[in-house]
């Protein structure tokens, strides 16, 4: 029995050394939980991002931006007539059900979509402010229905209306939210920096402006092309739009990748010379809006697998190691009529122990790093209670799974065999 007891403790292997060992493995659960509550936000922010509501239909639209040289197409008469010509046999081409262009689109970094001042009529203007500043758009062709836009109020602006240089607008419900809030909108005459006075026919669900997840929406308004300058006026001129580069949207019936040649084909028999640009889809153009934060997700996610992977790896070998090292002790536990369960109960209290050690050091830096990430999160806090939840359960199940092997060899360990060990 002496001899038993010497090599019990000859065999235990020293605190420092095992305290070392706990100390790196927590020091791994608690990076893992770290990057795991980090990709855990980001992967629910994506989520809400993605299932957010963009205002506009991005399902068989192809889209692409065409330029008018100056040289060829000097006044705006003959950049409205061209693009009118072009938006004509688009919408005779078979399965296409709406044609429309604009200066800019939504969630596109390129295009001409700055801002002006609005006015309006009746209302005096602010003293000694500047006057409220809006987004707008130039558009020509059904542009409600060729993005496939929910029309809230009144009528869009069709194709006639832009022929005719009708003096409308649409607007979209933040900015009737924000300067109409306590009267109505339609037919009333606003200016946004042009000699022209323009009414107010319908009203537009938001679409976002520059990024998905706005909180309120920008205000935007919608006019012909048409209606900015006169038709020998530039084609670029300060006082307006340049609507000699446009954005083109065609929707159709059939995929927009098998209705790209013929398009292709009706620019090239109205002008050889001009080249379609930036050909895509409005649902690329939606993928690409939140591709940042799926990249971002993606790299934070393989690295949370990663610590993932190394926590369970150090848990493993940490307890491993300890049961290999008490194989006597346990042999001598057995051998006096220990319970397999409390020997196997007693390994994997001590990875336990060292999982939740590590946990809580993780959390704590977890809650207090989070705020890093508030400005790739959308409709989540960075502290979610949910998302802190389930990831911390989710790696306390890995630490226990990773600690029960070990656990369950030592409670399965032959004590004859066990006692003869050096």
């Amino acid at each position: 029995m002496a001899r038993c007891r010497s090599g019990v403790g000859d065999d235990w292997p020293s605190r420092s050394r095992q305290r070392v060992r706990q100390v790196l493995v927590a020091s791994q659960i608690a990076l893992a939980l770290v990057l795991v509550v980090s990709a855990g936000l980001l992967g629910r922010s994506f989520q809400k991002l993605r299932a957010i509501d963009p205002g506009f239909n991005p399902t068989r639209a192809l889209t692409f931006r065409l330029g008018l040289p100056d040289r060829e197409y000097s006044t705006r008469r003959s950049v409205v007539a061209t693009h009118h010509a072009i938006l004509e046999r688009l919408a005779a081409l078979p399965g296409v059900t709406a044609t429309s262009a604009s200066t800019c689109l939504p969630l596109a970094e390129e295009g001409w979509c700055y801002g002006s001042p609005l006015r309006v009529h009746g209302r005096p203007l602010p003293k000694n402010e500047l006057p409220p500043t809006v987004a707008f758009r130039a558009v020509a062709g059904g542009y409600v229905e060729a993005m496939g836009m929910r029309l809230l109020r009144g009528h869009g602006i069709d194709r006639s209306a832009v022929e005719r240089s009708e003096p409308i607008a649409v607007i979209n419900q933040a900015l009737a939210d924000a300067y109409f809030a306590h009267e109505e909108p339609l037919g009333t005459h606003v200016s946004i920096g042009l000699d022209t006075w323009l009414t107010i026919v319908g009203i537009v669900a938001n679409t976002p402006f520059r990024a998905l997840g706005e909180a309120t929406g920008t205000p935007m308004l919608y006019m012909p092309m048409s209606v900015a300058g006169g038709p020998d006026m530039p084609a670029s001129v300060l006082a307006g739009p340049d609507v000699g580069v446009m954005s083109y949207m065609v929707r159709s019936a059939i995929s927009p990748r098998v209705l790209l040649p013929a398009a292709r084909r009706v620019i090239d028999s109205v002008d050889a010379k001009l080249a379609m640009a930036q050909v895509r889809t409005l649902e690329d153009i939606l993928d690409r809006a939140s591709a940042q934060l799926a990249f971002t997700m993606a790299l934070i996610a393989m690295a949370a697998s990663l610590a993932l992977l190394l926590g369970a790896i150090g848990m493993y070998g940490a307890m491993s190691y300890v049961v290999s090292q008490r194989t006597r002790e346990i042999g001598v536990r057995l051998a006096l009529g220990a319970d397999s369960a409390r020997v196997a109960y007693m390994v994997l209290r001590q990875g336990s122990v060292v999982a939740i050690a590590g946990m809580v050091v993780g959390l704590g830096v977890a809650l207090a790093g989070s705020r890093v990430l508030e400005s790739l999160l959308h409709g989540v806090s960075s502290r979610d209670p949910g998302v802190f939840m389930a990831t911390t359960l989710a790696l306390l199940g890995v630490a226990l799974l990773a600690s029960w092997l070990p656990a369950r060899r030592a409670s399965r360990v032959d004590p004859l065999v066990a006692l003869r060990s050096e």
